[in-house]
């Protein structure tokens, strides 16, 4: 009985206890699906196009973290912006740095990309001027005293050619050279810089330097040793905007030596080679060296050039095409459209020398006589009062 009696003491005070309500505190904790803390401030972004023929059209996109509140665009023309995702138009050819800075307010953070936006131009009729020159090429020794177009004791500074040039869209991108003789004196390895000049109008010399380029000796006289050419693209393409001189700066180095291949004697040169002589005077071949009524030659120097494409927006093209092309003596320019506006034709070189030009018939077809045309590259052009028509046409 006693027992008993226990047992049920203890099942009420369990019972009891259990229905008391409970009064403490209580400290939620929650589970995230990232716990990480928020990004730290960084600039970041991308573009949409980072290379293109000008004018390019970018579109820039902030990629920033850390919630920034303010950006500062460098796009590296000269131009810059404040809007977070700008649209920037480059209007040159080039390599351009773009750089964003942006903050919070507090604190700030800058990203550059080198040479992120490559611009080039919109180039047609590439092609290279006066090559090949009339075989066998020749250089000419002075005895004792070096060479004509090269280093020698008259201490001559630099060999140059000229080129016309009446075409004001035309494009310099290069150069290529043969020289006939390169040596380099052992330890020596000069940089060999290749100029464009600017004719003087007044004087018909060469004026000032349009652009400079380098080439280590080593490579030239591993060129002349394996008999190739020797080819330089420009970095930054130079418009002479009228007609130009190209050519080499001599060594200076005691036993540094080169020199170039010219025309020989008796034949028929392009233009004349001009000589930048030690006291900085240009003076040409033929006056230099008057033997036999002076030295006429030409140097194996060919200019690489292009043709800028910049057709005038508001200007309509013409619908006509041309057969046969290539040709060889008669040239057919067909009206595709039976367009009755006056116009005009040209068949000029690639440096823009206008050597045909004549009325475009009203009929369908109008037929050009071009058997006095050497083979090569030339540009056939049609122009209207508000229209133009433009196409390569090749002579075989």
């Amino acid at each position: 009985m006693k027992l008993l009696l226990s047992a049920l003491l203890s099942l009420t005070l369990l019972v009891g206890y259990a229905q008391q309500p409970r009064t403490d505190q209580l400290i939620p904790v929650n589970k995230y699906a990232n716990t990480s803390s928020p990004k730290s401030l960084e600039a970041k972004f991308t573009a949409d196009v980072t290379q293109g023929v000008a004018p390019l059209s970018v579109q820039f996109t902030d990629q920033s973290t850390g919630n920034p509140t303010s950006w500062k665009w460098i796009f590296g023309d000269g131009d810059s912006s404040l809007v977070q995702n700008p649209l920037h138009i480059y209007q040159a050819q080039g390599l351009f740095t773009v750089k964003l800075t942006i903050s919070d307010g507090i604190n700030g953070f800058a990203l550059e990309k080198k040479d992120y936006i490559r611009v080039i131009n919109d180039y047609i009729n590439c092609d290279t001027l006066h090559y090949p020159l009339p075989e066998p090429l020749t250089y000419y020794a002075i005895p004792d005293k070096g060479y004509v177009t090269g280093n020698n004791s008259y201490g001559d500074k630099a060999v140059c050619d000229y080129f016309d040039n009446m075409q004001p869209n035309l494009v310099v991108t290069g150069i290529i050279c043969e020289f006939s003789i390169a040596k380099q004196v052992l330890l020596n390895n000069e940089k060999i810089m290749f100029n464009t000049w600017k004719s003087n109008i007044s004087t018909g010399k060469p004026g000032i330097v349009l652009a400079s380029d380098t080439i280590l000796l080593s490579e030239l006289v591993a060129d002349v040793a394996n008999n190739r050419p020797t080819t330089l693209d420009f970095d930054t393409p130079v418009q002479p905007g009228g007609s130009f001189f190209m050519g080499v700066m001599l060594p200076v180095l005691t036993g540094d030596t080169l020199c170039l291949w010219s025309t020989g004697p008796g034949m028929e040169p392009i233009n004349t080679t001009w000589i930048q002589q030690s006291d900085d005077i240009w003076e040409s071949a033929q006056v230099l060296y008057p033997q036999q009524g002076g030295l006429i030659i030409s140097c194996a120097i060919y200019p690489k050039i292009c043709v800028l494409n910049s057709v005038d927006n508001t200007i309509v093209p013409l619908s006509f095409s041309i057969w046969p092309n290539p040709a060889k003596e008669i040239l057919t320019i067909v009206n595709q459209q039976d367009i009755h506006e006056k116009a005009q034709y040209t068949v000029s070189d690639i440096s823009g020398k206008e050597l045909i030009n004549g009325n475009i018939s009203k009929f369908l077809s109008t037929t050009v006589d071009v058997s006095m045309l050497k083979p090569g590259i030339y540009i056939l052009r049609v122009s209207g009062k508000e229209s133009v028509f433009s196409s390569k046409l090749v002579i075989n």
